[in-house]
Parts: structure tokens; C-alpha cells; sequence
């Protein structure tokens, strides 16, 4: 439930994983074995799925242009 007090909105354990694949994504230089052995999916659309950007990252990406 969100936490308007706090400005949080729902945090699904599903996320965690996402956030966790961007940072392997960003540590180990984008580094595919190493994100299908530690993800489980070597299935392009699921990496890429996996590895977005967070949306504020993304939109910072567009203000450097």
C-alpha cells in the first residue's frame, strides 16, 4: 500500500530483481554469461526485459543529449 507520508509507492519483490539485474548489468560491463548464469534466462528479450534502465536513469540518459 502506498505510503503517502513517506512518497513510496507499492515495492514488489519482482522489482528487487530488476534492480538487481541493472546493477550486475552496470558491474560486470554488460557481461551476458554472467547475466544469464546469475538471472537464469539467455533469452535476449528477458536480459534486455531485465537490464532497462530504472526511469529516472533513462531520463537523464535523454537530458545529456
Amino acid at each position: 500500500m502506498p505510503d503517502p507520508d513517506r512518497k513510496l509507492g507499492t515495492l514488489r519483490p519482482h522489482d528487487a530483481r530488476h534492480t538487481f539485474a541493472y546493477g550486475l548489468s552496470q558491474a560486470s560491463g554488460h557481461n551476458r554469461a554472467e547475466l544469464e548464469r546469475r538471472l537464469g534466462h539467455a533469452n535476449d528479450r528477458y536480459l534486455r526485459l531485465y537490464t532497462n534502465p530504472p526511469d529516472d536513469i533513462a531520463a537523464d540518459y535523454l537530458e545529456d543529449l
